[in-house]
């Protein structure tokens, strides 16, 4: 996704209390990715994210879910598990079943070939005082791959002792105690949440501006608040990626965007549909690294102060000009 996309889609998220909080923290611990664990009692949590936010596990889920569905985390997969089809618990316990009697209490063996002479049996028969040794020709085997190898798996019954080699697989939810086989059983991915590089990369430019015009506009006394929201006479609340005020009568409001190529016009107009309803006395659109020039005509007619720059230093310097904070 290209820079001014990811700079809408950021805005998009940051409209969200929560969002904002783990999207800054995220930001400021220098971490791109948030990865699931397993408890017994809970099953698939996120704890880094209900540390950050105070969301319970479910709502957890669905604030990663709904940051991707915006465009700003991609998925990674970290795991498949088996869930149980009533609860949704992985607390899963598995059982080889025996196929003659459908007992559970079985046990798995090791079958053993002697490289030399071919002879191949459990591996219990070749148990002699703690060796390995060979119940056809004697010999004693000591190594893997050269005496011995091991050429597959045995079970044995012990309800019934009947001995098979594969066996019939259930499962027990530990959950709610519910049976299910393979086939009722729901086998799902399980992923870890990965901040894009794009999102990434436009959050910390913008952060980085903006930090430099709170600090500067509070040293000069106003109060700051980024992003700010403020109410319009419709009754629609509206989000501003700064907003600052001194006293009762002075308030100023500042609006980002970052892109590739020059940043399309129709910014300008949205910044002003939000003007045009608030009580907002002086407004900026900071351009990076400029605008189209149907956007700097529409700046100009709608007495918008255009903020144009490569860089951050470029930002504040045009910022502190046309505020008049040199």
């Amino acid at each position: 996704m290209d820079k001014f996309e990811a700079c809408l889609r950021l805005k998009e998220a940051f409209r969200y209390d929560v969002a904002r909080v783990l999207l800054n923290n995220m930001l400021d611990s220098n971490r791109t990715r948030v990865e699931p664990v397993f408890t017994r009692r809970e099953g698939l949590r996120y704890p880094y994210v209900e540390q950050i936010t105070g969301l319970k596990p479910p709502q957890a889920i669905g604030l990663l879910e709904s940051l991707y569905r915006m465009g700003i985390f991609r998925k990674m997969l970290h795991d498949k598990t088996i869930f149980c089809p009533d609860c949704a618990s992985p607390d899963i316990s598995v059982h080889l079943n025996c196929p003659n009697c459908g007992s559970m209490d079985t046990s798995k063996l090791s079958l053993i070939e002697d490289m030399h002479c071919g002879y191949i049996d459990k591996e219990e028969k070749f148990r002699q005082d703690g060796k390995l040794v060979c119940p056809h020709c004697g010999r004693t085997l000591a190594r893997p791959g050269v005496d011995f190898r091991r050429v597959g798996i045995w079970y044995v019954c012990n309800a019934c002792d009947s001995e098979f080699d594969i066996p019939i697989i259930t499962f027990t939810c530990r959950t709610c105690g519910r049976s299910f086989s393979m086939e009722e059983a729901l086998y799902e991915p399980v992923y870890s949440y990965e901040l894009e590089d794009s999102i990434r990369d436009a959050a910390m430019t913008m952060r980085t501006v903006l930090n430099s015009l709170t600090g500067l506009l509070r040293s000069r006394g106003f109060k700051v608040s980024s992003p700010g929201f403020v109410n319009g006479r419709s009754g629609e609340e509206h989000m501003f990626d700064l907003v600052a005020t001194q006293g009762a009568d002075k308030s100023l409001a500042v609006d980002i965007f970052i892109a590739d190529m020059p940043v399309p016009e129709r910014v300008v107009a949205a910044l002003f549909a939000k003007l045009y309803d608030t009580a907002v006395t002086d407004a900026f659109l900071i351009a990076m690294p400029r605008i189209r020039e149907e956007g700097r005509r529409l700046a100009n007619l709608y007495r918008i102060r255009l903020v144009e720059g490569n860089n951050r230093d470029e930002v504040l310097r045009s910022f502190r000009s046309l505020a008049g904070l040199s």
